[in-house]
């Protein structure tokens, strides 16, 4: 499994928010597919297999959706894959809205349907404002 370390509001493994998409898909030169994720979306997504990747008007970076297959780090805590009650006990001030857990000021939330994680997404300065 892939190790990545998130530092919030500046990067998530190799992707920096505000990251140009053609330096992004340069970086990762693994397949993707670019799809538009819903018809409220700015910009297409790349998704990449473990992960998409989410854009602004500008073709830049900001947001990243990870799934299985990638574990990410915070603070020296695995945050993803993990569980809802682990996190909860790590942060303090974990919104929970409906299906997703919001953790606003590391500007990342957690889906997790029936309780059960299944992607963590990671933003941008005022991603989740």
């Amino acid at each position: 499994m892939e190790k990545w370390n998130y530092y919030p509001l500046v990067s998530i493994g190799k992707i920096s928010f505000g990251m140009k998409r053609s330096e992004l898909r340069n970086e990762f030169i693994n397949k993707y597919e670019e799809f538009e994720k819903n018809k409220f979306s700015k910009n297409t997504t790349d998704d990449f297999g473990k992960f998409h990747v989410y854009y602004s008007a500008e073709d830049l970076v900001e947001a990243v959706e990870i799934f299985e297959g990638i574990e990410v780090e915070f603070e020296g805590k695995i945050i993803f894959p993990s569980s809802i009650d682990r996190l909860k006990k790590a942060f303090c001030n974990l919104e929970q809205d409906g299906d997703c857990y919001l953790q606003i000021e590391n500007s990342f939330g957690i889906y997790a349907p029936n309780g059960k994680i299944e992607s963590i997404l990671m933003g941008c300065k005022g991603y989740y404002a």
